[in-house]
């Protein structure tokens, strides 16, 4: 063999064994990223992520903006459902004098 012909056998077995060791790396990559208590905590962070850019809405408010804003929600179905008792107890009260009324005339 010529000089040339070892010194490209010997590029060649290194470039084999560059491409052993990156599949190498490559399996044990995928064998991690398949392992279920990976992919369980992969998909935990990303649910977490997601639930955090939602409530985080890109609104700049900090987290005392976001508990205004629920305790406002709070108080304000409060005040719509004394709202509607109120106007429940008005209307039976009303309908209550009404037939008090015919049973009187009658």
């Amino acid at each position: 063999m010529s000089k040339s012909k070892k010194a490209s056998l010997e590029d060649m077995s290194r470039e084999a064994e560059r491409r052993q060791d990156n599949l190498a790396a490559d399996i044990d990559e995928l064998i991690d990223r398949i392992h279920p208590k990976n992919a369980l905590m992969r998909w935990k962070n990303e649910a977490l992520d997601a639930a955090k850019g939602f409530s985080a809405a890109g609104d700049g408010q900090g987290a005392q903006g976001r508990i205004a804003a629920v305790a406002g929600g709070v108080i304000g179905v409060i005040v719509l459902a004394a709202g509607v008792a109120v106007l429940a107890a008005v209307r039976g009260r009303g309908e209550e004098e009404e037939s008090s009324r015919k049973a009187a005339k009658d």
